[in-house]
This record gives structure tokens, sequence and C-alpha cells, in this order.
């Protein structure tokens, strides 16, 4: 019996020694922390979702937390691991204390003497509105609004903050009223033909959008360039299209309002009122039971 026991040990020892030195706890004792810490880790990779720490590398990994703990350069290193190895396979983790995150593998670590970009992007903003924003007093101006004459054009910006150039960023509207042009009536008429779809004769605005090229400033540019020559050829006579008529279909809207008509009205086969007699007796109680809650309340 004794002899059976012996070979038997014998032939386990012999399997253990050929088996890698990470899945066998029990020969870690005597090694280095970070040595322990690194078969641990290669264990736990190994064996996957069958992980199962045994009682030798609980030990083990206790007995190395003073150790890892008390270094000072790759403290950080162990600490997420460690912590969450005590939580989640220790038993005498106190309940209060589970699921809390780690305590120092969430800490921001920051180079000694170095201030983050953040804070120095920060305290330039607040020196700039502290000492410089006030100086802008120096350069009050009383406000003067910009005469008709002068300011005929009216640009409208869009602006996307998404991306820095988008459809929506570069598109430039210019509109003009054709009352502030001062044309004569066949002058007024040429504007109208050779505008075509882009005025309207409901409100007598000539509106042109343009957003071809990259950028807004250019697109205003086009747009001016574009009316100028618009307003150029308007003002020569030579040929003022006098016999051509005005096409006002665009201005009018595509689905009008429908128009009962008059003819199909018969007002003699309207419905007529009938006498609720239930719903006014009813209105009446109500009346009367309000005048009494409110003479019971009056003094």
């Amino acid at each position: 019996m004794i002899g059976a026991l012996k070979s038997c040990g014998r032939r386990s020892a012999r399997l253990y020694s050929n088996q890698p030195l990470y899945l066998n706890p029990h020969q870690w004792k005597g090694l280095p922390s970070d040595k322990i810490f690194e078969l641990h880790n290669q264990r736990k990779e190994a064996l996957g979702q069958y992980y199962n720490p045994t009682n030798e590398e609980r030990e083990l990994i206790l007995s190395s937390l003073p150790d890892l703990m008390s270094r000072k350069g790759d403290k950080l290193d162990y600490v997420f691991e460690l912590d969450n190895f005590k939580e989640r396979y220790m038993n005498n983790t106190p309940v209060a204390q589970r699921g809390l995150p780690p305590k120092l593998s969430n800490v921001e670590v920051v180079a000694r003497g170095d201030t983050p970009h953040q804070k120095r992007k920060n305290e330039q903003i607040t020196r700039i509105s502290a000492y410089e924003l006030p100086l802008l007093a120096n350069f009050r101006q009383a406000y003067q609004p910009p005469s008709k004459v002068n300011s005929v054009l009216k640009f409208k910006y869009f602006t996307d903050f998404s991306e820095e150039s988008t459809p929506k960023n570069r598109t430039v509207v210019l509109t003009v009223n054709i009352k502030d042009l001062d044309l004569t009536t066949a002058q007024e008429k040429k504007f109208k033909l050779l505008s075509g779809n882009k005025f309207d004769h409901n409100t007598n605005v000539f509106k042109f959008t343009s957003k071809l090229l990259p950028e807004a400033t250019q697109n205003a540019r086009r747009a001016a360039e574009v009316f100028n020559a618009l307003l150029t050829e308007t003002k020569n006579l030579d040929d003022d299209f006098a016999d051509i008529p005005l096409d006002t279909r665009h201005s009018k809207p595509h689905t009008p309002k429908p128009v009962f008509p008059k003819e199909w009205a018969r007002p003699q086969d309207a419905p007529v009122a009938k006498f609720n007699i239930v719903n006014t007796i009813i209105e009446d109680v109500k009346t009367k039971k309000d005048s009494q809650y409110v003479k019971s309340l009056s003094p």
C-alpha cells in the first residue's frame, strides 16, 4: 500500500514537472513578487473562462501585496489587477467595498512639474478676460444705423460648427428690394424679365444664392458681381423687351388654397339648431349651485 502511494506520488510529481510553471501555483513559493504577478497573469490568460485561483495562488498573491504596493515608480502597474483580484476571487472582501472603482487605477498621472494643456488654456482665457477685455471700453462708439441708400444689398451668411467647410457654411444669399434701386417703369419690367424665377412678384424682392466657390467671401463677391451685371443690363434700354409679357407663375403657390364655389352654396339646406333641453337644465343647475356656494363663502 505504501509502495503504491509512493509510486503514485512520483508519477504525479513527474507529471507536474513537465507542465509550465504558471500552471503550478504551488511551485511559486519563494519567487520574487514580480515573477508571481507575471505567472498569475499568464495562468489567467491561458485558462480564460476556466480560470479559478487555488488556495496557494491566493496566499502568494496576498503575500506579494506589501512588496508591490510599497514601490514608487511602478505602483500603478499592479494596483488595478490586484484590486480586481481581491474583489473577484477573495472571499474576505467586505460587501460594502464590492463593486467600487479601483483605488488608484483611475488617478490621472501627470508628469511632475508639467501643467496640463487644458489648464494652461483656461488660465490664458481668464487672464485675457481680466486684463485685456476691459481695455475694449476705450474703443466704444455711438451706434449709427447704415443708411438705406448705401446698404441696398443684403447678404445672409450661414454658420455650421460641425465642420469648417460645408455647403451650408459657404452659402451666401443676396436679397434686394426693387423699390430701393430707383428704376423707371421700363427698367423695372426689364429687371423682372431678366431675373426670371429669382424675383418674387409678391414681395418685389430679388434673391440670388451662391455656393459654388469654396469660401463664403468668394460666393458673396460672385453674387455681387452677378447683380451688378444684371443691373447694368437693366439700365441699358436699347432693347427694353416691351413686347414680352411678365411670367409670374413661379410666384404662385404650387398647391392653391381650395375655394368653395358660390354656386354650390344652399343656405336653405343648412342644419337648424335644435333645442337641447337636457343640457340647458344641467347648465342652469350648475349656475344655481355655484351662486349658492359663493354666497356661503361671502360675509
